[in-house]
């Protein structure tokens, strides 16, 4: 028996010392990343604010780690007065990354049943020339339909029904169907005509209720008009004399005008990567180009990585005037890069590039 109860109190011993130790080493080590973070995060904004003060960098940008946000920062000014700061919840026109969103809601329409993806677009649009009976919805979402590019400088107003007597004047597509590739702003356009067709509801209706709102992304808009009618939530492009962008046309197309902040496209980001949003498979097909030899083919997603059958990298950029934006998630590094600026310098693929190779060198 005393045996026995020498041995109990050894054992009992022994884990405590095993518990404290091992807490010890715990506690070493998350103090020694949080060091290394600290030290990430200075080198980070001292990047930033230097870029800033050398004319090279006007805007928000959101860092996270293992779904954490890691850093955030506003650095510079959203209108051109050299007065007005901006601030977290300013709006910035996120250019070509837009087209994400129809191609979700097209997935989740997919979803429902209410489509196939080898749906003629014909089939949605009557008035089309016959052309239309040779696109189907999936070359829309791969750049393939043979679309041209849109003319903005045909209208001084840039609206739906312009832009869709525009297509209906086209006599002849830039190719065949699925053979090859062009980038144009009528393939997301038709898409979100389709959703309107089958929803019954406006483009930015339904992705409100079905997006938007779900996700409660409460900084994120569609403007009806640019110039803005009512810009006070927004960050103001501007060039390097601090000179507002001017079109020589007005956009009333409000699917050109989607606004967010970096707090809003990091919760998008996340719910879209983790199926919260359109599951795995819709994911994927969204992620796709066609088989076609042709340099850097964008998908609806822009570049998308994918190894042994697992997205491990998505990154989409995008510009609109003076905005330029970036989005970047790494899941094999589990590391998330939003950049905003509303003042462009061509230079965002380089500070994300950068700021990645601080957070993988931990240091």
């Amino acid at each position: 028996m005393k045996n026995s109860l020498q041995s109990i109190s050894t054992f009992i011993i022994l884990s405590i010392l095993c518990a404290i130790s091992c807490n010890t080493t715990n506690s070493k080590t998350t103090s020694k990343d949080n060091k290394n973070e600290n030290i990430v995060k200075q080198k980070i904004d001292s990047i930033l604010i230097s870029l800033n003060q050398n004319g090279k960098f006007n805007g928000n940008i959101l860092i996270a780690k293992n779904g954490q946000i890691l850093y955030k920062n506003e650095i510079g000014f959203s209108k051109s007065d050299k007065k007005t700061l901006l601030k977290e919840t300013d709006q910035f026109n996120i250019g070509s990354i837009y087209k994400e969103i129809p191609a979700i809601a097209i997935m989740q329409l997919e979803e429902k049943g209410l489509l196939q993806l080898n749906d003629p677009i014909k089939k949605y649009f009557t008035n089309l020339p016959d052309w239309s009976m040779n696109i189907k919805i999936i070359n829309l979402l791969q750049y393939t339909g043979g679309l041209p590019k849109i003319n903005w400088r045909n209208h001084k107003i840039i609206n739906d029904q312009n832009l869709m007597n525009d297509l209906s004047k086209i006599s002849n597509l830039e190719f065949t169907p699925g053979e090859d590739y062009l980038y144009t702003n009528y393939s997301p356009f038709l898409l979100s005509k389709i959703i309107e067709n089958i929803t019954n509801k406006t483009f930015s209706t339904y992705v409100t209720q079905n997006i938007l709102q779900p996700l409660r992304l409460k900084e994120s808009t569609f403007k009806t008009s640019f110039p803005y009618e009512n810009s006070n939530s927004m960050a103001i492009p501007f060039n390097s004399e601090f000179e507002e962008d001017k079109l020589p046309f007005t956009i009333k197309s409000s699917i050109f005008l989607f606004s967010t902040t970096t707090n809003d496209l990091f919760k998008f980001i996340e719910n879209l990567h983790s199926g919260k949003i359109i599951n795995k498979n819709s994911l994927y097909k969204i992620s796709k180009t066609e088989n076609l030899d042709h340099n850097n083919m964008q998908s609806a997603l822009g570049n998308v990585i994918y190894q042994k059958g697992e997205l491990t990298e998505h990154t989409h950029h995008g510009t609109s005037g003076n905005y330029e934006s970036i989005i970047s998630k790494n899941r094999i590094n589990n590391t998330t890069v939003i950049i905003l600026t509303n003042s462009k310098n061509g230079n965002v693929h380089d500070i994300k590039n950068t700021i990645l190779e601080l957070l993988n060198s931990g240091e």
